[in-house]
């Protein structure tokens, strides 16, 4: 039984250390008139050159941010899994889009937490974490407001590489 329990923590640790991530994004505003709701793109991807052919990879996601006056800050709200469509060999994409501030509401989405669960056919699904038991990635989509103005999806601004970072919670 110990043997088990060392094999399967080696087999978690290695896809762990394999695993590579990245996520691009993009927020903007449509319309451009007062109240105005903030909207954004992200493209997270996961890559790991470990793992079987037949695995899948599902984000696992919730949306941090600020509401109410006083302003109080909040983790992993609408909390969702979204499968991650294989776009290349060992690699798995998720695109979302959120819209991060509606204008009749003093609710303001922007970071977003996220971990992965990856499954292998025949085996326990596990999570791709960060490391800790309760660790987590996130990755701030805005912190200067608004965004770039635009008038149509043809003038959206390009996406860009967004810092992620590894929060651990033990």
């Amino acid at each position: 039984m110990k043997k088990m329990g060392l094999f399967v923590f080696l087999m978690m640790t290695v896809s762990t250390w394999a695993a590579e991530l990245s996520v691009q994004g993009r927020n903007y505003t449509l319309s451009c008139g007062y109240f105005t709701s903030v909207q954004a793109d992200l493209e997270v991807s996961f890559r790991d050159t470990t793992l079987p052919w037949g695995s899948s990879v599902t984000l696992v996601s919730g949306w941090a941010g600020r509401e109410g006056f006083p302003e109080k800050r909040y983790e992993w709200r609408e909390k969702q899994e979204t499968a991650a469509q294989a776009t290349a060999p060992y690699l798995w994409t998720i695109k979302l889009h959120k819209v991060l501030h509606e204008r009749t509401e003093a609710n303001f989405r922007d970071t977003l937490n996220f971990v992965f669960k990856v499954s292998i056919p025949g085996r326990t699904p596990y999570f791709v974490n960060g490391g800790s038991s309760w660790g987590f990635y996130s990755t701030k989509i805005n912190s200067t407001g608004l965004g770039p103005c635009v008038n149509g999806s043809e003038e959206l601004p390009a996406l860009s590489e967004l810092e992620v970072e590894t929060l651990q919670r033990f």
